[in-house]
């Protein structure tokens, strides 16, 4: 047994008393269903002896034949599935005999887990005997599991009667009792039990034993047992429990005692500093409250004279005493979950219920704190408020306010206030004073317009809602209101009518909720899809609504309007020069003097980059748009001081005239278009009207082609080459092929002068394969010299993917310059995917190869996130736009950020376009960003220039901050 139960000795003892003189036959099985040990009452009903039986198979004494495979198939299901049907459940099946009879029994399976095997443990219970033996196992089991859980401390059990039918060894020692001689005697005649005093012995039905009899649960009862010989005795907190049956009804008790000397001793001695300290606690009695305070243990060891006179009792007649005994104090939570909350945080407060001498029940507002000595707990420190008179009064004004504390109950953050049939207050809500800042002493009696602003007040907004209220059942609140401090929020609601049982109004119910955050975000929603982020003018969107109205108002008006189309002259260079950063603030100081400059009833938008156009509406007026662009011209040709250096810019203008130089939208904006393009050429800094003479647009075009046809077979253009660093080994992992088209000796025009005419007349397919060419081959001549893992990055668009042969010529040129595949990256603007869904075929194809992908401009146009898994998506390069702000920006940092996460999710690099500054170099590396390309490496150069740099280790313009390129480089790590 000692295998099958590592129990302490008593237990075991315990065990096979119960087992061989229980009424049921009691035997266990292991997984093999050999019989492990058999009951003395197995032997008498089943006619086997023990030593039979022992370590034969159940299905070879007990189990009939019949069921043998089914009992089979049951444990071989346990042992492979841990399932079985007839563990812990009653079950009525036959059993077989020595002498070969069959008896129905009563069978009750337990498995016992261990470590190395199962153990079966089965009841078998004679039917003819089934009320007795139920009877006998409960009391037999609950005796043995208040036993086996109770034996850490003194343990006492007794019957109904009272009577003692067991006591442990622990008991035996602190009671000095002898079980021979009180098993069967009197509880109460053996065991002496006196309160905290001392002197007084606790009242029979105040002992733990007789109040576990009577089915209560006892915890923490302190007691004082004395020593038989009179000299000092033990101090004890007794736990007591009720013993029930199996139908739950009581049939004994069983109470432990747990030895607290020792902390009794220290309490003890606590108490006596107190009464020290009580003599010099004068100042207490003066207080209002009841203060008292406590030992650990509950003991009172001070009272104040108001809690004399609060409660009725002296002084001497409370110390002493346990505090809630004396004042049978009633909890509204647990007592026991007050006292981990004090142990925890050192104080409680909370309501109580208290009873007074004369049995008066108090409601009081209790606050405890708990006393640390040596940094154990030491004492409770209590203060005693009556409230009861207040609790009545809020109760009382609770009921008489019933309709509208529901509605406060239900609505918290809600503004809910009653209004009278005149619309003044007389209830308002807490979440009323939060959103007006009114107290409720402030608002009541105050009529409810105070809370509209002057305008709805002006149009009799406020009785109109009471009178629609009172007329429909309901008047909708979405509007503007004032808070105290004068400031407006937006807060929608309803007022409702309330009616008395007779139908007659008595008053209005105004609910409101605050939505200003909501109506702002809204707002600033609108704001953003209708204006530039940076100037903060309108944009295009908005720009051409405006269009198509100040046209329709002057015909209806019957008068003239302009447009000015304004370009900044000088702007290029001030960006190559003094950084993107720079060229932003001339873009808001441009935009500050144009607005400046202009009427209340004009309008200026930003439509992108350095282009700014103005609707000048009503030049009724000779000379009114001359006037106008003559002060432009001069206003925006003074200098600019930005940062403490001096910038000169300048604008040109094209102005043409509603209705005379064009009939819709379009046309204005074609002609505005060709007069600027004429000023420009005139020298820029001027402005130019469109006039019937002036070069039409299909011949501006047709020029500009000419002239684009010309470049080409001159070979005016030439490629310039920008760096992309990887951040991570700090080397120059690939370099971007970038168009110039030198126009003359002293004017080199970018692609974004060119690239659209371009692509519409079809340029594009010969200037692109040029450019692949020739840039493929200068790579090839660099990986020759040493960079054999350098790439090339070049552009490609729309109008180059429409023409079947771009796509089957690319792994010619490649093969042509003998570069691998794998050494050139096309880059793809974002919108591109977008608006031309058919290349996406394309690319596939182009990555099947082993051409590099990358989507370019990132975070600007609708791709599809699919996209980046369909086609295999090297790299995202995150568009200029989003880097050059960080990290001042919350939103480009919070778009960069996600981006970057974004990529490494999907495995895919990232590259940072149009880094001009230590700080963007910074965030962007912090955040694992893979490469990065921008001024603060290199601006695009020549190919020899390129080469230069590369000699002479100088490509990174990070020698511009103290301490040189390499100290620079190596704090970004």
């Amino acid at each position: 047994m000692k295998l099958l139960f590592q129990e302490p000795i008593q237990a075991e003892q315990l065990y096979r008393l119960i087992i061989d003189n229980a009424l049921d036959a009691f035997i266990a099985i292991d997984g093999d269903s050999r019989i492990l040990d058999w009951s003395s009452k197995a032997e008498e009903v089943f006619g086997w002896s023990k030593e039979e039986a022992v370590g034969q198979s159940l299905t070879d004494t007990l189990v009939p034949a019949r069921y043998a495979e089914a009992h089979r198939a049951g444990m071989r299901r346990y042992i492979e599935t841990g399932q079985a049907q007839v563990f812990n459940k009653r079950m009525e099946m036959p059993a077989r005999r020595k002498d070969g009879s069959e008896i129905l029994v009563e069978l009750t399976v337990t498995v016992i887990a261990s470590t190395d095997r199962p153990v079966f443990l089965a009841s078998l219970k004679d039917m003819t005997q089934r009320e007795e033996l139920e009877k006998e196992i409960h009391r037999q089991t609950n005796i043995t599991h208040s036993i086996l859980h109770s034996m850490a401390g003194a343990v006492v059990v007794a019957d109904l009667q009272e009577r003692l039918i067991l006591i442990n060894p622990a008991a035996q020692s602190l009671f000095g009792l002898d079980p021979a001689v009180v098993i069967g005697q009197g509880y109460l005649s053996v065991i002496s039990l006196f309160r905290p005093d001392r002197t007084t012995a606790y009242l029979p039905e105040e002992r733990p034993m007789l109040r576990a009899l009577r089915g209560e649960h006892v915890d923490g009862l302190i007691a004082f047992v004395p020593a038989a010989d009179g000299s000092g005795g033990t101090w004890v907190s007794a736990n007591a429990r009720p013993m029930l049956d199996g139908a739950g009804a009581p049939v004994g008790g069983v109470v432990v005692f747990h030895d607290i000397t020792e902390l009794r001793r220290r309490d003890e001695e606590s108490a006596r500093q107190a009464r020290l300290l009580q003599k010099q606690a004068s100042l207490l009695d003066l207080a209002r409250d009841a203060i008292l305070s406590r030992t650990t243990d509950d003991v009172i060891t001070y009272w104040n004279r108001s809690a004399e006179r609060l409660y009725g009792y002296s002084r001497s007649e409370a110390l002493g005493k346990v505090g809630h005994e004396l004042l049978r104090t009633r909890f509204s939570v647990p007592l026991e979950q007050i006292r981990d909350t004090v142990q925890r945080e050192h104080y409680w407060e909370g309501e109580v219920i208290h009873t007074t001498k004369d049995g008066r029940e108090l409601t009081i507002f209790s606050r405890w704190a708990l006393e640390f000595h040596d940094g154990e707990p030491y004492r409770y420190l209590e203060t005693n408020a009556d409230i009861t008179q207040q609790v009545q009064t809020e109760r009382a004004l609770k009921r008489s306010q019933q309709d509208f504390r529901m509605l406060v109950e239900a609505s918290t953050d809600h503004a809910i206030m009653m209004l009278d049939t005149a619309g003044l207050i007389v209830s308002w809500n807490s979440g009323a004073e939060r959103i007006f800042g009114y107290g409720v002493e402030e608002a009541l009696g105050q009529h409810v317009e105070r809370l509209f602003t002057s305008e709805d007040r002006g149009a009799g907004e406020p009785w109109k809602e009471m009178e629609e209220a009172r007329s429909r059942g309901r008047s909708d609140d979405d509007r503007w209101h004032l808070r105290k401090d004068g400031t407006r929020f937006w807060a929608t609601g309803a007022v409702t009518p309330l009616l008395d049982t007779d139908g007659s109004l008595r008053g209005f119910v105004k609910i409101m909720r605050d939505h200003t955050s909501h109506r702002l975000a809204e707002e600033q929603t609108h704001f953003l899809a209708n204006h530039d982020v940076l100037t903060g003018l309108p944009n295009r969107v908005y720009f051409s609504n405006q269009l198509h109205q100040s046209i329709a108002l002057s015909q209806r008006n019957d008068l003239p309007m302009a447009l000015l189309l304004l370009d900044l002259d000088r702007f290029k260079h001030v960006n190559d020069t003094f950084g993107h950063h720079t060229g932003d603030l001339l873009l808001k100081e441009v935009a500050l003097r144009i607005r400046s400059s202009l009427r209340e009833t004009d309008f200026v938008a930003r439509l992108g980059g350095d282009e700014f156009v103005i609707i000048q509406s009503d030049v009724s007026q000779p000379h009114a748009s001359e006037t106008l662009a003559r002060k432009l011209v001069l206003e925006l040709g003074r200098p600019y001081e930005l940062e403490g250096q001096e910038v000169l810019s300048g604008t040109s203008i094209g102005l043409c005239v509603y209705p005379k130089d064009g009939k819709n939208s379009v046309e204005l904006l074609k002609r505005a278009d060709l007069a600027l393009y004429r000023a420009k050429n005139s020298g820029r800094h001027n402005f130019q009207f469109y006039t019937s003479d002036l070069f039409s647009e299909q011949t501006w075009k047709r020029d500009r082609e000419a002239a684009l046809r010309a470049a080409l077979k001159n070979h005016q253009f030439e490629l310039y080459y920008q760096p992309l660093i990887d951040l991570s080994s700090w080397k120059i992992t690939a370099v971007e092929a970038l168009l110039r088209w030198n126009a003359t000796e002293l004017e080199t025009v970018l692609p974004n002068d060119f690239l659209e005419i371009a692509e519409q007349t079809g340029l594009i397919i010969d200037i692109g394969e040029w450019a692949l060419r020739e840039s493929c081959h200068q790579v090839r001549r660099w990986q020759a010299d040493g960079l054999s893992e350098l790439r090339l990055s070049v552009n490609c668009s729309a109008r180059q993917f429409s023409d079947p042969k771009f796509v089957t010529m690319i792994p010619f040129v490649l093969a042509d310059a003998g570069i691998a595949p794998s050494s050139l990256e096309l880059e793809v603007p974002e919108s591109m995917l977008a608006q031309h869904p058919e290349i996406k075929e394309q690319l596939s194809h182009l990555r099947t190869l082993g051409i590099r992908l990358t989507i370019d401009n990132f975070g600007t146009g609708a791709t599809a996130l699919s996209d980046l898994v369909d086609f295999e998506i090297d790299s995202l390069k995150i568009d200029k736009a989003f880097v050059r702000h960080l990290p001042h920006r919350r939103e480009d940092s919070a778009i960069t950020s996600a981006i970057i996460s974004l990529a490494h999710n999907l495995g895919i690099a990232v590259v940072a376009g149009g880094v001009e500054t230590a700080e963007q170099l910074a965030y962007l590396k912090a955040r694992d960003c893979t490469s990065a390309q921008g001024f603060i490496f290199s601006p695009p150069v020549p190919a020899q220039e390129f080469e230069d740099l590369m000699q002479n280790g100088n490509w990174s313009r990070m020698n511009r901050f103290p301490g040189g390129s390499e100290a620079a480089a190596g704090s970004l790590h």
